[in-house]
This record gives C-alpha cells, structure tokens and sequence, in this order.
C-alpha cells in the first residue's frame, strides 16, 4: 500500500514538471512571437515610411518637370504635354474653333540684371512678371513659363489680330510697369510672336514655330509684336539660303583664295591739324578694313546683311580669319612694297574674340607676315565683354603685350559701356556715328558727346568719332578739342589701290 502511494506522488510530480517546462516554453514562444511580431510590424513601418518617401520624390519630381521653380507656373515639359493633347484631339474630333498661341519674350534688360544683379533680385522679377500676366490673363487660361526669359499662352476662342490686340496692350502696359527695390528701379520690357489656329497650322509644333517666326520678325524690326505672315517666312527662307551661299563661298577656296568671292576696302582715319578756309588740314591717315561680300550672282553684299548670319551660325570665325590675314598682307605690302605709312583697323566678333584661338592667330600672323604689331589694330564691340568682363580685360591685356592697339567700337550705344569702359585696358574709343548725325541740332547730342570726350581723355585713351559727313560737324567737334575722324566728309570706304592713291595725293608735296 505505502509503495504504491509513493508511486503516485512521484507520478505527480512529474506531471507538475512537466506542465511548468511546458508553460515556461510556451512562454518562451509567446516571448518570441511577440519580438517577432514588433520586429514585423517596424519592418512594416520602414516599408511604408520608404513607399511614402519614394511617392513624396516622385511628386518633387513629378512637380520639376511640370512647374518652374521661379514663377509655380507650368513649365515647357507641361506645356509640350497639354498642347499635344489639345490640338492633338481637336484635329481628331475635328473641332476647329480658333485660338491665338503667343511667345512672350522679355527684352535684354532681364538678361543684364540677371548678369549683374543678386539672383534674387532677377528671381523676384520673373516672379513678379508671371504674376502679372496671369492677373491679364485669367486663372483658367494657362500660362507656360517655357524658357528662363520667355512665357507663352494659348488663347482659345482668339482667332483673329483685332481679337488680341487688347490683350497685347495690357501685357505691354503690366509688364513694363517699374520693379521697384531698395536702390534699384527697373523697367523691363518684352516683344511677342503671335500665330493663330487654325491659320498658321493646326498642330502644336507648325503654331509655336509661326509664332517664333513672328517674334523674330519683331526683334528684327524693333517692334513690340507681329502676328505671323508667309513672308515671314520667306524671309527665314532667304537668310538660310544666304547661310548655305557663305557655306558654300567658304567650301569652295581656301584661306588664301576666298578673295574670290570676299574683299577688304579702306575707309581713312584721319588726323587733322587745322581747318583753314574751311579746308581740314590731314597730318596722319590711318584706315578701317571693311569686309565686302562679292556674290555671284547677288552682287554686292553689304556686311550687314550677311556679317549676323555668319556669326549666328559660326562661320564668323573662317572670315574673321580672313579677314586678319588679309589686313596683315595690306600692312606688309604697306611697309615694303607702297611706302604707305597707315596703321590698319580690323572689326573682330564677340565670338571671335571670345574664342581662345584668337590670341595664337594674331600672333602667328604678325611672325609670319614680319609687321610692326603697333601697325595692327583690333576693335571689339561691348557685346564681345558684357558676360565675361575680366576675362575680357585679361585678353586685352595679351593683345597689347604682342603690341596690338585695342579699340571699342560703336562707344556709347549700349546698357554698361561707361560701367566697364573703366575695367578694360584699352587704347582707343570710337564714338558712335549715331551721336553724330544730329550733333549740330542736338544740345543734347552735343552734351553726350563732350561728356565721352571728357571722360575717355581722363582714363588716357584717345577718341576717333566716327560718321563724320559735314563740314559743320567738323568744326563742331574740332572745337570741342577732337582732331581725329572717321566719315563721308573725307572718304567712302575704297578699295586697297584707290587708298593708295587717296593717301599719296593727300600727302604729296604741294
């Protein structure tokens, strides 16, 4: 009896263990069930803060090809999208109502502040120009902010010039209105192409390509608008024949045979003495090179019909070369051969002179031709030293170390002239023509001009003033202490024998 207790307690003791290991284990398993399901639920949690970081990337970027940053209005991704679709399902549908597509470019202004000024302060404008067309505009129209500089819209139900015409006035009147800062007050203002639909074309790329057609035109014209005409095109035509004509006048001959087609006449810069009996008395005579185009069948090109074609495409750069060859050979014929004693002007491109060959060319040709480089003078617009003016003043520097007169020319007509005139090393300073025309009528021209000759003789540098045609202009501007000219009053620009013989008669002994 007594053993047979014993073996049920033992028995029951085992049993008690037993549940115990077995509730420990289970405890154990909800223990790790437990760190599994939190591990689980914060890999779930990281997988939904990744997905919702990726979304908020794909809505960034999504808002980046779709919205410029500096105005929120659509950007040209946005506007290439909208404008497919709709004239895309209008041509389908064949829904044909009207519309007018415009291409709002703003002027130069808006290119020099943003050269010039904090990116804030151009940043604020563009803002501030996207604004006000949409007050014009209207909410429901969208306005495309398609380049840095320039906006276009589609107006629907605007098929027709006198239909957009008040909104032109109002755009011209908003976007002109000043951008008033703390010590800055600016005006910019802008010119528009206008194509229409479904006259100029009946899908996206034919509209915005009349309305670009347009746009050109106007700038060429110095216009505010133009809504696009065939000739207009035409004219597009015509300059890419005139480009193909260079190509080709360019393939056709080497360096040294492109006088075929190309040719370099003289103008005279003259010094004068005195004027007695009204009769100038010339003491020096130096000369510009002017570049004529020789066409075969065209005639006589004038440079400013084909001078911005060729810098437009870059062939500027095979005639500026030229154009420094053959001056060189002018002034070496000059010193051995014509007893000529002129130094020779040459006009260089802002792309010419802004590409780094220019520098090792020059010097190559002065070893090669054996000239005095004091004899060889190169002039550079202020276009060629607006964006870059250091570098502009460094490279003028290397000009004169090679003894190479510098000369800006067209002085006065553009934005920052007197700014930068100051920065740059030059030699000489040519007074616009367009200060000159009207100098004896003009108090105000008069002023101008006596202020650029004061100004340029303070900094060291000496002035010709160019376009001189009358007598009264002369001896206006020999008063105001000038003696050295450029103009029809002493000669056209003549071919290189003819201004052999103008110097040698100027110059004989009487």
């Amino acid at each position: 009896m007594s053993s047979r207790k014993t073996t049920n307690r033992t028995d029951s003791g085992t049993d008690i263990e037993s549940l115990q290991k077995e509730l420990a284990r289970l405890r154990a398993e909800v223990t790790r069930v437990r760190r599994h399901n939190t591990s689980l639920a914060s890999q779930v949690n990281n997988l939904l803060q990744v997905v919702k970081e990726q979304d908020q990337k794909k809505r960034d970027l999504q808002e980046r090809n779709t919205v410029n940053s500096k105005t929120g209005l659509p950007n040209r991704n946005m506007m290439d999208q909208e404008l497919h679709t709709h004239f895309g399902s209008s041509s389908k549908s064949g829904i044909r109502t009207p519309g007018a597509l415009m291409v709002i470019k703003l002027d130069n202004n808006y290119y020099n502040i943003n050269k010039t000024l904090k990116p804030t302060v151009s940043e604020w404008i563009i803002y501030q120009i996207g604004v006000r067309l949409k007050e014009i505009i209207g909410e429901n129209t969208p306005i495309y902010h398609a380049r840095d500089d320039e906006f276009v819209v589609y107006l629907k139900d605007k098929g027709s010039q006198s239909a957009v015409i008040p909104i032109l006035k109002k755009i011209f009147t908003h976007v002109t209105k000043p951008h008033i800062f703390s010590g800055y007050n600016i005006t910019i203002s802008c010119q528009i192409g206008v194509s229409f639909f479904p006259k100029n074309g009946a899908a996206k790329a034919s509209l915005l390509n009349a309305a670009d057609i347009a746009l050109n035109h106007a700038k060429k014209n110095n216009r505010l608008c133009a809504c696009y005409a065939e000739h207009m095109r035409e004219a597009v035509v015509k300059n890419m024949e005139l480009q193909n004509s260079i190509i080709k006048a360019l393939e056709d001959q080497s360096l040294r045979e492109i006088d075929t087609q190309f040719l370099i006449q003289m103008q005279p810069i003259v010094t004068v003495s005195e004027i007695v009996d009204n009769v100038p008395k010339i003491k020096m005579m130096n000369a510009e090179a002017l570049i004529r185009w020789r066409h075969p069948k065209k005639g006589i090109i004038a440079p400013d019909t084909f001078i911005p074609v060729a810098e437009e495409t870059g062939l500027i750069m095979i005639i500026g070369k030229w154009v420094l060859y053959t001056a060189a050979a002018q002034i070496e014929s000059w010193s051995k051969i014509d007893g000529i004693d002129s130094s020779l002007a040459i006009n260089v491109s802002p792309r010419q002179f802004n590409n780094d060959d220019l520098l090792e060319s020059v010097e190559r040709i002065i070893n090669f031709r054996s000239i005095d480089p004091s004899r060889l003078q190169i002039e550079i617009t202020e276009n060629s030293f607006l964006d870059q003016p250091e570098e502009a003043g460094r490279k003028i520097s290397k000009l004169k170390d090679l003894g190479i007169r510098v000369a800006i020319d067209d002085f006065g007509t553009g934005f920052s002239s007197v700014n930068y005139l100051r920065k740059l090393p030059v030699d000489v300073v040519k007074i616009d023509r367009s200060f000159i025309t009207n100098i004896v009528q003009s108090r105000q021209d008069r002023s101008i001009v006596k202020a650029l000759i004061a100004m340029t003789a303070e900094l060291g540098m000496s002035n010709v003033v160019e376009g001189v045609e009358t007598l009264e202009q002369l001896q206006l501007l020999t008063e105001f202490g000038m003696n050295t000219f450029q103009g029809y009053f002493f000669s056209k620009p003549l071919p290189p024998n003819e201004y052999n013989r103008f110097y040698t008669e100027t110059f004989k002994s009487p």
